[in-house]
């Protein structure tokens, strides 16, 4: 990264591990996109931006699987609209996110026949929605979702109506909780040390803490990852992120790309 180091931009993305003084930290991004995502997909901020496989065309929307979600990977920067009507966009999303990802959306429905489509957007508020142009965007399909229950400290993956992996975890304290409402991945890391605080993997998600406003430079963005005290799996112990046993993040990295939908309920 020519700006500043993946370890600098790492600690801008999660916001709640709570770990003061660690060390420098490599990350290692990859370079993959599925035609049905199901492995990561992270660039890093010199290499060029990488495409969506061109899968959108040909098949009929309405006839999807109600469990598959369909994501859009910026072109470039990514103007977002209040609504089709308006000219001028109410925003626009950076091209890739602070880690290098390509900027990932997802949608709600289906694109209309005009060449619009309404999606979730990444940042604060929590739950943003807005209107993007199906031509400023390549579209994948993601198969499966994460369920985050607060109450039960418990992180579960769905592929379909499949439980494929369940796993107890930490989450934020009273002070700084974990956020609730629906979100989605937006980075998926490796750091070159996996005995870190963040462990071996760490995913960025949508959503942000309602506590911190800025961190070392972020925005308080919300992560999944592991961690190097799991003494503190089971109990409220983040400063809102969600912790995994490092056994677990690495599947969970493995299982869900970019774009992969997460519930965080109560």
């Amino acid at each position: 990264m020519k700006r500043a180091s993946l370890f600098a931009a790492l600690c801008a993305l999660i916001a709640a591990c709570g770990v003061a003084g660690a060390e420098p930290l490599a990350v290692e991004p990859t370079t993959t996109t599925p035609t049905i995502a199901t492995t990561t997909s992270t660039t890093s901020r010199s290499a060029p931006l990488v495409a969506a496989p061109e899968i959108y065309a040909g098949f009929d929307p309405t006839s999807l699987p109600p469990h598959v979600t369909i994501a859009a990977m910026a072109k470039g920067e990514l103007a977002v609209y209040e609504a089709p009507t308006h000219a001028t966009p109410l925003r626009t999303l950076p091209a890739t996110t602070i880690l290098g990802t390509n900027t990932v959306v997802t949608l709600i429905g289906n694109p209309t026949p005009d060449g619009w489509a309404r999606a979730s957007l990444p940042g604060r508020p929590n739950g943003s929605q807005g209107w993007i142009r199906i031509e400023d965007v390549d579209l994948f399909l993601v198969d499966g979702k994460i369920v985050v229950d607060l109450s039960d400290r418990e992180l579960v993956y769905y592929r379909g109506d499949e439980e494929v992996l369940r796993t107890p975890v930490a989450t934020g304290t009273a002070r700084n909780p974990t956020p609730t409402g629906s979100f989605f991945v937006t980075d998926s890391v490796t750091l070159s040390n996996p005995t870190s605080p963040w462990g071996p993997h760490a995913l960025g998600l949508s959503g942000r803490s309602e506590t911190i406003t800025e961190y070392n430079g972020g925005d308080g963005i919300i992560g999944i990852h592991g961690t190097n005290r799991p003494g503190s799996i089971g109990n409220a112990a983040s400063l809102g992120c969600v912790r995994l046993p490092n056994d677990m993040i690495t599947q969970i990295h493995a299982l869900a790309p970019i774009g992969t939908p997460v519930e965080i309920q109560d």
